[in-house]
């Protein structure tokens, strides 16, 4: 890490010192924008670096002033993604890289807005390698892959054990919340071993919190009732809560902070509309919409449900949200698991495992749709138009090209981008949900496809087994990763 540091502050010291070595230049009309002629990009150094990283650009007319000057690093697919821009001296730009997508090969454009509402562009020959800077590193557990007799306990973060971790939130405070439980993702492809307690014994679901920062795991819920699925956080005032989806019947459990996160065993309600809901049915993930505070979910059979938390009512928006045709296991429904964006607080995203593609429906224009026929729109997936079983597998590229394998939680980070826990893949993949919808791509973020494994560090030898669950912290920032079969948290630091 010091050896990045001080070559960063080198590299910072010597653009700066380069540009100064400059202004001698300004008397000869470098530092001056002639609005006739055009502007030209000849050359930039360094050819390739991270987010962040100091860049200079050479050329001509550019001007010193930099008002109506924009600098763009575009990738492959036509998206223009605006860097930091410094200052400029007429020949040479000060700028930073920006934060950009999984795609390596970008063009560096330069662009002058003129008073006329014209813009002068021009854009560099070579190309801009960006590199994106993922590591995963082990945070909770210890990672025992082939022991199959490993127990649920709490301790420190180094000493505590997981037997099978599936699925997680974390809290205001970074807490990390873990649904303790077995499960597959083929009829015939399951975790090796099962959930058990602390005594050994097998049990349908344990309900675990990692404190965050004294650094010990304590087990809130040893047997829940039923499996115990993906939780969700609720930052209501007042209402702080977690709330975690039993698999079966009516039930969850509320953790109210107030109330030091203490499991309660509470029932959804339902009426005469209702009552049916759950017979057949599974619920396999809550999320709560900031905008209204109520908790949805889509169940197995793919109705689109939510509830207040307090009331417990349920309401059914859409009766079938997934494809009207069986699944890759030749049932007819799905594990759903859900998120809503961040940029778009109302677009619920909606993680069809077994139909293996990804959906999204905005809850704020459900009025004059048909409750019975709508299912929003399928977003990612080559299982949209091949259907479940031939569009399974491993495929990086644009939304409708990309192939999954039983792919479980989905989660957001601050800036729209969607993470995808690719279990069958043994990987994490990624979409940039900014992206207009016939550009945007999806990417492996880390892991290797089809290999699993545990080894923690970079994307090119850091691996996953069956990866179930994804969240991430407070601030959107930090990924966190439950690694079922490793049987361990892990974290990715993204740059």
């Amino acid at each position: 890490m010091k050896k990045i540091i001080v070559f960063s502050v080198f590299l910072t010291s010597l653009l700066q010192l380069s540009l100064l070595s400059c202004d001698d230049g300004k008397s000869n009309g470098e530092g001056s924008f002639d609005p006739s002629k055009p502007i030209e990009v000849t050359s930039f150094y360094p050819d390739s670096g991270g987010i962040a990283m100091p860049i200079i650009i050479e050329g001509n007319n550019f001007g010193s002033d930099t008002t109506g000057m924009r600098v763009y690093f575009e990738d492959t697919l036509g998206v223009k993604h605006r860097a930091g821009l410094v200052s400029s001296n007429g020949s040479k730009i000060y700028a930073f890289v920006p934060k950009l997508t999984f795609m390596r090969k970008m063009n560096i454009i330069v662009e002058r807005s003129l008073n006329d509402g014209n813009v002068l562009s021009s854009q560099a020959d070579d190309h801009f390698f960006y590199k994106t800077q993922t590591t995963v590193t082990t945070v909770v557990g210890r990672p025992e892959p082939d022991n199959t007799n490993v127990r649920t306990l709490g301790g420190d973060f180094t000493t505590a054990t997981l037997s099978t971790p599936a699925f997680i939130a974390l809290d205001d405070e970074d807490n990390i919340f873990i649904a303790d439980r077995y499960f597959r993702i083929l009829p015939d492809v399951w975790l090796r071993q099962g959930t058990k307690n602390d005594k050994g014994d097998g049990v349908s679901g344990n309900i675990v919190m990692a404190d965050t920062k004294s650094q010990s795991v304590i087990v809130m819920k040893y047997g829940t009732s039923s499996g115990a699925n993906a939780p969700t956080f609720s930052g209501e005032k007042g209402g702080e809560a977690v709330f975690v989806p039993e698999d079966e019947g009516l039930y969850f459990y509320s953790m109210y902070k107030s109330l030091s996160y203490a499991p309660r065993r509470r029932s959804l309600i339902t009426d005469e509309k209702t009552k049916n809901i759950i017979e057949g049915n599974w619920k396999y993930s809550f999320v709560v919409n900031d905008v209204d505070d109520m908790i949805y979910s889509v169940m197995w059979k793919g109705q689109l449900v939510r509830f207040n938390p307090s009331l417990r009512t349920v309401e059914v928006l859409l009766d079938r949200v997934v494809p009207d045709i069986p699944n890759g296991r030749g049932e007819n429904g799905s594990n759903c698991f859900c998120i809503f964006s961040p940029i778009d607080p109302n677009m619920l995203y909606i993680c069809q495992e077994d139909y293996n593609l990804i959906s999204r429906i905005d809850i704020s224009k459900l009025d004059n749709v048909d409750k019975a026929t709508y299912k929003g729109e399928f977003y990612a997936g080559k299982a949209i138009t091949e259907g479940p079983t031939n569009g399974m597998g491993w495929e990086d590229g644009l939304l409708q090209n990309a192939k999954f394998h039983s792919p479980k939680q989905i989660c957001f980070t601050a800036d729209g981008k969607l993470y995808i826990a690719d279990t069958g893949n043994h990987c994490i993949r990624v979409i940039d949900t900014t992206v207009p919808v016939d550009k945007a791509t999806v990417n492996t973020a880390i892991g290797l496809p089809g290999n699993p494994g545990f080894k923690d560090g970079g994307p090119e030898i850091a691996k996953f087994d069956m990866p179930g669950g994804v969240a991430v912290n407070s601030d959107g920032s930090i990924v966190y990763v439950a690694d079922s079969n490793n049987k361990v948290i892990r974290k990715l630091s993204i740059e």
